[in-house]
């Protein structure tokens, strides 16, 4: 079973007077990106799990 890298996220605490207000926003975009591309593969995995699942159920009931 294959299990792919999941993207970095580097949740920011806030902004100091002296960071610029857009490289910040764009910052947050990108973590916000990563966090999106995570939970996806996330759930996709969760999905492969309960289909193997179910198979192993059904071959259990059916003997």
């Amino acid at each position: 079973m294959e299990m792919r890298s999941l993207y970095p996220v580097c949740l920011p605490t806030e902004r100091d007077e002296a960071d610029d207000r857009k490289d910040h926003e764009d910052w947050i975009k990108k973590n916000e990106s990563c966090l999106n591309m995570n939970f996806g593969l996330l759930a996709e995995k969760i999905a492969e799990f309960e289909l193997r699942l179910a198979v192993l159920e059904t071959a259990l009931e059916n003997g």
